[in-house]
């Protein structure tokens, strides 16, 4: 899904209050660099058949710029997802 600015901010805020300071990759150990690529889901596997109904995890994707390594937020966890909803939230 496209992010409007308000939930990109939303997002970047609620990053900032859980990861504080300057994070190394823990792969190449150069960069310091993040995209964020907004949110995704993630669906329970069930040996390659179409599961509806499967529990689905909102996540937010955070990819180093040099290596490519990807680290994964819960969004209903960091607040960015409501959880009742699924909607994602706009920043205050």
């Amino acid at each position: 899904m496209t992010l409007n600015d308000s939930q990109r901010k939303l997002i970047l805020q609620k990053l900032k209050e859980v990861w504080t300071g300057e994070r190394p990759c823990p792969i190449c150990s150069k960069s310091i660099s993040w995209d964020i690529s907004g949110v995704h889901q993630v669906q329970q596997y069930n040996e390659g058949n179409h599961c509806p109904g499967a529990p689905i995890a909102p996540l937010i994707l955070v990819t180093c710029r040099t290596c490519g390594h990807t680290i994964l937020f819960n969004a209903i966890a960091l607040g960015v997802v409501d959880p009742v909803t699924g909607k994602v939230k706009e920043a205050p």
